[in-house]
């Protein structure tokens, strides 16, 4: 695992945060926005457009982190609903 890695996301645009990982976890670091979405694309395929291409992450079950999985290389999105975020990824 490398160093954590810090991104921030600019409010209601889809940020790419993380490029071909497998495996990882997303942490929520700035509690502005009240809802975050995620995304991800196979690496190489086009960046999502639509806010309504995302799933709420950071829920009442999870509240402060996600975890990642995947078996080939994605690339993972984050859009901050009506304010600018901040999220930490640990690959």
């Amino acid at each position: 695992m490398g160093n954590p890695l810090f991104v921030d996301c600019p409010k209601d645009v889809w940020t790419k945060v993380a490029t071909n990982v497998v495996t990882g976890v997303i942490k929520k670091v700035s509690t502005k926005p009240r809802v975050y979405l995620q995304t991800f694309r196979i690496t190489g395929d086009p960046a999502p457009t639509l806010q309504s291409d995302g799933v709420l992450v950071f829920d009442i079950k999870n509240p402060n982190s996600e975890n990642i999985s995947a078996v080939s290389g994605i690339d993972i999105y984050i859009y901050p609903v009506g304010k600018a975020g901040r999220v930490r990824m640990d690959l």
